[in-house]
């Protein structure tokens, strides 16, 4: 990548050596066509050998200028700052290199041409030096500005990007300490109700945990992921309340490869246990479906308990949050007389197991 960076550096700043160079040989060009004096005013015709030498030196002398100020002022360290010394090293270094190998050229030339007033036009190539100077100098830092607002818009999309990582995390860890406090509180009922039972409610929890691990490290799982995850909490969850607590599943098989963050359902099952009386009077039928919108929907018949169980604060807001860092999108929640209702997105699969996108 940096060696690139310095190809096109090196392929842009030759490219304006060489249009500055015809540039301030322009009359001398147009000279050899007319038949009149160059540039310089002399009196004998330039030839084409003459033109192109002095084109040549001059974008060569404005190449050099270019690589000082590439080792000074580093344009394509966008995140580097320029101090005010470094700066005026930069113009110092710039003008003066300019000056000399410029200046030594055309000595060198007056005395291969025998010319004879080489004063005559000094300050006519003092000027161009300074244009040529200036223009090395800005040119430089256009360059040196466009790769600082590239790397600060890189910067602030990988801080932007850092940070949604940062929250999403965190909110996929509350959800798991959330479910396992849950459990722990039916193991420690189960286990002194019907220790044989027990032990293989400890199997399915065992099986329910590693999954809770494993999908923690993706952004979202398939749903049919999912759902066998489901019968296993549900399994869990019915050794409390047996028959009292049924679940209607409708989910069509064409969205098994749709995805959803981990331990979606589940935490909206719970929520639905947490907030519901389940009893032989008022037992509860708990329905998953999916809808033709690509949702999944979930919900209950509402038995509201007459004390409520102390509640962790997470919940649906998490899961709202969940679902706006991923997709964009929030979850749609609906009460109604004597009902409940979730209604959450489900992903398209594109073959990423990150996708943030429904279409």
């Amino acid at each position: 990548m940096r060696a690139t960076k310095e190809i096109r550096y090196t392929v842009i700043v030759a490219f304006i050596s060489l249009v500055m160079s015809v540039m301030i040989h322009f009359s001398s060009i147009l000279g050899l066509f007319a038949g009149g004096s160059g540039f310089h005013g002399t009196s004998g015709h330039e030839t084409l050998g003459d033109v192109l030498s002095e084109i040549f030196v001059t974008a060569m002398v404005a190449l050099c200028a270019f690589v000082v100020n590439y080792y000074i002022i580093r344009p394509l360290d966008g995140l580097r700052k320029i101090g005010f010394g470094r700066i005026i090293i930069s113009v110092v270094l710039t003008f003066v290199s300019v000056y000399l190998l410029s200046d030594l050229f055309f000595a060198v030339k007056r005395l291969l041409t025998d010319s004879g007033n080489p004063n005559k036009f000094v300050l006519l190539y003092f000027f161009r030096d300074i244009f040529m100077a200036a223009v090395v100098l800005l040119c430089v830092y256009v360059i040196k500005g466009f790769y600082v607002k590239q790397a600060v818009l890189i910067e602030n999309e990988k801080l932007i990007n850092e940070n949604l990582q940062s929250q999403y995390q965190s909110l996929k860890n509350q959800v798991s300490p959330h479910f396992l406090f849950n459990s722990l509180t039916a193991l420690k009922e189960l286990i002194d109700e019907d220790p044989d039972n027990a032990r293989q409610y400890v199997s399915h929890l065992s099986m329910l945990l590693r999954y809770t691990l494993q999908s923690n490290e993706n952004k979202t799982v398939l749903l049919s992921e999912e759902l066998e995850s489901v019968r296993s909490y549900l399994y869990l969850i019915k050794m409390r309340f047996g028959s009292n607590l049924g679940i209607d599943f409708k989910i069509s098989e064409e969205y098994n490869n749709f995805r959803l963050p981990p331990l979606v359902i589940q935490t909206l099952i719970e929520n639905a246990v947490k907030h519901n009386e389940i009893s032989k009077r008022n037992p509860l039928t708990i329905l998953l479906m999916t809808t033709g919108n690509n949702s999944l929907i979930v919900s209950n018949p509402i038995h509201e308990k007459l004390s409520m169980e102390p509640g962790t604060g997470i919940g649906l807001d998490n899961l709202s949050k969940q679902y706006k860092l991923l997709c964009g999108e929030e979850i749609r929640i609906s009460k109604s007389e004597g009902s409940f209702r979730v209604e959450v997105p489900l992903l398209k699969p594109n073959g990423d197991e990150s996708s943030n996108s429904r279409r």
